[in-house]
């Protein structure tokens, strides 16, 4: 599966990915190329968005600006967008989150739209996350912090593995999550009838 690594205006990565080729392509928005980017060594295939947020500093000749000014949607979902007109099915995604909460709840509202069409997986400084799939086995997980958060109702939970299972539960905000549970084997499994399901992993 062709895979590219975006960068949106966020919190700047403290870790960066360390395989670039990986990839096929690398991209951010104009915000990250700004606030943080250019202050790395990575440079992108394409700076995405409605550029008010460019600045004025030379931009290496080998990068492709594509200006999106369309304002009904954010530059992460143009970037998203994008990218999967060039065949794009999986993203690492960094920067979405820290700084303004609104700017990450956006974004999450924006994955939710996508994540069953592509594999999203966000990074930050802290965890990584991503939407889980109603039957899935995870490893290499033992003694990583879990969280479960449910965007929706997500019925009929069971999970293995970790300190504190659970069995056919209904998640929801409001009502019971599964925040900081803890994974006690190398494999943890999860599965559920519907809803959807965020999984945060401690880095």
């Amino acid at each position: 599966m062709e895979k590219a690594l975006l960068f949106v205006n966020g919190e700047p990565p403290q870790y960066y990915p360390h395989d670039l080729t990986q990839y096929l392509y690398i991209a951010c928005t104009d915000g990250a190329y700004h606030n943080y980017l250019q202050q790395t060594d990575i440079i992108p295939h394409f700076i995405i968005g409605d550029l008010d947020s460019l600045g004025s500093k030379p931009i290496n000749k080998t990068i492709k600006i594509i200006h999106t000014p369309d304002q009904n949607q954010t530059d992460f979902e143009k970037s998203l967008l994008f990218l999967a007109g060039k065949g794009i099915k999986a993203f690492d995604i960094y920067g979405a989150s820290g700084h303004a909460s609104d700017h990450f709840l956006g974004n999450l509202s924006v994955a939710m739209q996508y994540y069953k069409r592509y594999n999203l997986t966000f990074y930050d400084n802290y965890c990584y996350f991503f939407f889980a799939k109603v039957d899935m086995t995870l490893q290499k997980m033992s003694g990583k912090t879990i969280s479960l958060i449910p965007l929706s109702k997500v019925k009929n939970l069971t999970i293995t593995g970790f300190k504190y299972p659970l069995a056919n539960a209904d998640l929801q905000l409001g009502g019971q999550t599964s925040l900081r549970n803890y994974a006690l084997n190398e494999e943890v499994t999860i599965k559920f009838k519907n809803g959807d399901l965020l999984i945060c992993i401690s880095r």
